[in-house]
């Protein structure tokens, strides 16, 4: 009977450390997950501060003539809270965005999207002061729309160009300090650079190549600058320019035109510019367009939270 009752008491042993392993297994199980680079990354949650113009919203048109477009579910912060989420970081998104914002009208009073004195910049500020413990991720789409009024005609309005540069220069520096101010120390930052849908224009021959060309010169400017801006206070630039081939001027084939420069092809694939009414030509991007920006955005965040 001692005999029996002292293999009993074993078992139990063994049966309770068992138990212990599948419980300590499982909890690895859900903490632990796989990134997409095949590092480990700690199954964390935060939040996604998206700011910015319309892109920022994934808007894209209608189909509706003489309508600016509408927000879709699609764009490339969605894209962003997708991928991250498949690495084990859930991200709540804030997207507060206004359609036309510029870094200039971030300053002032002419912000239509919020009723005064509320504007997109206040809202930001207050929001990151009341998650400065979180972890979090703020991405700052500003500047094209500083420069697009110069680009959208038969020619490029030089004299126009020159004063959204300028704008961008002396303005976004402010508005990056006020956040980074206000963000807590788990916040990061990503600032976004642009391709170039004008160089669409392209399509049309003749003086539009000129105009297209001149449109790329204009946008590798502004992203250059915008480039300094973000360097300057450590805040890594996703290379968007890249994703959409602005620099490759290799031949490529495009269905039902020919072949065109690749980053005329580009642009073309990747935005709705090159769509016949009623649907284009419209400069934002479409679903492919908004991943590849995303796919940018996802390079210069952390591996591991």
């Amino acid at each position: 009977m001692r005999h029996r009752r002292k293999r009993r008491k074993s078992a139990t042993v063994i049966a309770v450390v068992a138990i212990m392993v599948v419980a300590a297994a499982g909890v690895l199980t859900r903490v632990f997950l796989p990134s997409a680079t095949g590092a480990s990354t700690t199954g964390v949650s935060g939040f996604y501060l998206d700011v910015g113009a319309s892109a920022s919203l994934g808007f894209q048109p209608t189909g509706i003539v003489h309508h600016n477009g509408h927000r879709t579910d699609t764009g490339y912060a969605n894209d962003v809270v997708a991928i991250e989420k498949a690495k084990g970081v859930v991200l709540k998104l804030r997207q507060i965005g206004c359609p036309g914002e510029t870094a200039e009208s971030m300053l002032s009073m002419g912000d239509h999207c919020y009723t005064l004195p509320s504007r997109q910049l206040p809202v930001a500020i207050k929001f990151l002061h009341e998650n400065a413990s979180a972890i979090g991720l703020v991405t700052i789409d500003l500047g094209f729309n500083d420069v697009r009024p110069c680009l959208t005609t038969a020619t490029v309005d030089m004299a126009c160009v020159e004063q959204g540069i300028t704008n961008v220069r002396n303005d976004l520096p402010k508005v990056l300090a006020q956040l980074k101010a206000a963000a807590g120390p788990q916040v990061h930052f990503v600032g976004l650079e642009y391709g170039d849908p004008f160089l669409a224009h392209y399509l049309k021959g003749g003086a539009s190549i000129t105009a297209a060309t001149q449109s790329l010169q204009v946008m590798t400017q502004l992203d250059n600058l915008l480039e300094s801006i973000y360097t300057a206070v450590h805040i890594p630039t996703a290379n968007i320019a890249g994703q959409y081939k602005s620099a490759n001027l290799t031949p490529a084939r495009l269905p039902n035109i020919g072949v065109v420069p690749q980053n005329v092809a580009s642009v073309c694939t990747l935005t709705w510019m090159c769509t016949p009414p009623p649907w284009g030509p419209d400069d934002h991007p479409n679903n492919d367009g908004y991943r590849a920006i995303a796919d940018a955005i996802v390079a210069k965040l952390p591996t591991t939270w």
